[in-house]
């Protein structure tokens, strides 16, 4: 196999850059490409205090990866006893259960107990090894990180071209107190999966992916404030959509932020606003073809 290491949150354009190396090395090498990541963040472990949101959740990941051309990848879970593993014991587990004929790594992998195997390492030990040169978007290196802070300030726009997609959040859709039923705006609310990075407070223009399709959708992210709520909800309200998603996945995909969440003095004032959010997200997002 031809493998590449590492915690790929968010599978963004650095990260395909590396997986289409990975995918070359194998065809030349006559190999499948393979790819081992973490669940969780390693950071989660040796760092908690600043473990990071992550921006795809593991099954994001694995499509995305497969989607990407990887065949195989290992998900291995990151502990402390993983962490303590000398470079050699990493390797002689990997090769037991594998055949690893070459390694794509980025220019700065390090890994082992104390970070003391790497390129060098591996080619010391009789591997074959590409090094990947840092990757940039537009004259700046491109890391994960930047993409949490984006999303973090709600500038989806940016973080959708450092990412090659829009950004997504996917869940089935809970019951909820029928506010926006009640309201004329039906909304799907969407459970979150624990540690999934949620974009700032606000209304943003973005699509919908139900079994029925894709739709144009006005999504909200926030408490609800007009009605004194203290729940978090992300949702959606499908446009030109009629019918029941409860609890069928859903996933939601956020183009541009619109405003932040409000809390308005009467029902009826949230309701100009949202009517003023459909048209807004109608005329900033273009249906997909069918």
């Amino acid at each position: 196999m031809a493998v590449t290491v590492g915690s790929f949150d968010g599978v963004h354009l650095g990260h395909a850059d590396v997986i289409r190396r990975t995918v070359a090395a194998a065809g030349q090498a006559d190999a499948q490409p393979a790819l081992i990541t973490f669940e969780p963040h390693p950071r989660c472990v040796l760092d908690p205090a600043n473990c990071p949101q992550s921006i795809t959740t593991l099954q994001e990941k694995l499509t995305l990866l497969e989607a990407a051309g990887i065949e195989h990848a290992i998900v291995l879970t990151f502990d402390r006893a993983l962490s303590s593993l000398s470079p050699s014991e990493f390797v002689d587990r990997l090769k037991a259960v594998m055949d690893l004929r070459r390694w794509v790594v980025g220019f700065d992998f390090a890994f082992g107990r104390q970070r003391a195997g790497n390129s060098e390492w591996l080619r010391s030990n009789g591997f074959e090894v590409d090094v990947v040169p840092p990757f940039t978007f537009e004259g700046k290196s491109l890391h994960s990180s930047d993409i949490r802070r984006l999303v973090n300030i709600g500038d989806l726009e940016e973080a959708n071209r450092l990412l090659g997609r829009e950004y997504s959040m996917a869940g089935p859709v809970e019951a909820g107190d029928k506010v926006g039923r009640r309201l004329g705006f039906p909304t799907a609310n969407i459970a979150v999966e624990p540690n999934k990075l949620i974009p700032a407070l606000g209304a943003y223009a973005g699509r919908a992916r139900a079994a029925e399709g894709d739709f144009i959708a006005a999504l909200s992210v926030g408490y609800r404030p007009t009605f004194g709520g203290t729940q978090l909800r992300v949702e959606g309200f499908l446009l030109d959509f009629e019918g029941d998603l409860y609890q069928r996945r859903l996933e939601l995909r956020f183009l541009k932020y619109l405003h932040p969440d409000i809390r308005f003095d009467t029902p009826a004032d949230l309701v100009q606003q949202l009517k003023r959010d459909v048209a807004d997200t109608r005329r900033l997002v273009q249906p997909l073809a069918r």
